[in-house]
């Protein structure tokens, strides 16, 4: 039986979960919440709600097993992983190799994707939406930060967009893989704040972005029920949003 350590409002703690669901020999698995932001009962911020978070991740042993003390952490047998994007490798390497195309080289067309994504602060504009749409109450939202981290997020997908137009369905080729996962579940976070931005009727003063290729990969993603169940599942849930219906997608921004 694995473990994994992290919460289904981290967008890292998703990744892995995805893959599980993606997985051709599927193992079991349980998921332990654990965080040092967030906690039970309320998707603000514990330090603006004044709520307990989950934990787990100041103990000394959870130290022992990830001395970064972040969330996800996998743990399989004796074996300890984390960083979500090893996670992500560790997984399809074990159980699904044709998640990285069966093939060293194939790994070596997704890991790229992967690392491009952790080195180009997508972590900032990540943090500075989800922190304020979801986990921070509408009158005390800090809108700079919001417009900041959509044209953060705009200029960084215009290399998904042109390789999209490339491939015409994924970013290592024809096939789905690794590479899908850490980035689509970027895509998600990105579709699902706007949307709750404009579900909430702040304004913004944006133009909306021509995305077209990056549009239709997030369809193409949504047509995974590991991404609907484990991605854009939890991210709506977390947003506060109504269920989507299963014959319906989510666009991938709103009409500004």
């Amino acid at each position: 039986m694995l473990r994994v350590f992290g919460r289904p409002t981290s967008s890292n703690t998703q990744k892995v979960l995805w893959t599980l669901h993606e997985l051709r020999s599927r193992p079991s698995f349980d998921l332990v919440l654990a965080s040092a932001r967030m906690g039970a009962g309320s998707n603000l911020l514990c330090e603006t709600s004044g709520g307990k978070p989950y934990g787990v991740v100041d103990t000394e042993e959870y130290a022992r097993m990830n001395p970064m003390r972040t969330v996800p952490c996998l743990v399989d047998g004796d074996l300890a992983v984390w960083e979500s994007h090893s996670i992500v490798r560790y997984l399809a390497q074990k159980y699904s190799p044709d998640l990285h195309l069966s093939s060293v080289e194939g790994l070596a067309k997704c890991s790229p994707w992967m690392d491009w994504l952790l080195f180009t602060n997508f972590h900032e504009c990540n943090h500075h939406l989800i922190d304020q749409t979801a986990r921070t109450l509408p009158e005390q939202r800090d809108v700079a930060k919001m417009r900041e981290s959509y044209k953060g997020y705009v200029e960084r997908f215009q290399k998904v967009e042109k390789r999209i137009d490339e491939t015409k369905a994924f970013l290592a080729g024809n096939e789905f893989t690794i590479a899908d996962i850490v980035v689509g579940a970027e895509v998600c976070r990105f579709s699902c704040g706007m949307l709750r931005w404009a579900q909430d009727g702040i304004p913004h003063g944006l133009e909306r972005a021509e995305l077209p290729y990056l549009e239709s990969y997030f369809r193409k993603l949504q047509e995974r029920p590991a991404f609907r169940e484990m991605c854009l599942r939890h991210e709506r849930e977390h947003q506060q949003m109504e269920p989507l219906h299963p014959d319906r997608h989510q666009p991938l921004l709103p009409e500004f």
